[in-house]
């Protein structure tokens, strides 16, 4: 599975889960441009890892940096997912 799989399994929950609307949301999009709070970003977080079957280490990725694009989000699922093969 690749980043860009990874990211449109992203863009999906993002949308089913949340009701983000995902229209202009690309790679680049930080998780602070989502519109959401601290604590459904924390939830998606652990969407994206129950997803995946995996756990991702908050040194790896703290929802609280805001900064953190969804396209390095998806790189860092992509590194736990072939991680834990």
């Amino acid at each position: 599975m690749n980043d860009s799989e990874i990211f449109a399994i992203l863009i999906d929950l993002l949308k089913n889960k949340f009701g983000v609307s995902v229209e202009n949301i690309t790679p680049s999009t930080t998780l602070n441009a989502l519109g959401l709070d601290s604590l459904s970003l924390m939830e998606f977080v652990f969407a994206a890892e129950d997803s995946f079957s995996i756990r991702i280490p908050e040194e790896e990725l703290d929802p609280r940096q805001i900064a953190t694009s969804l396209g390095d989000v998806a790189k860092i699922i992509e590194k736990m997912v072939a991680k834990n093969k």
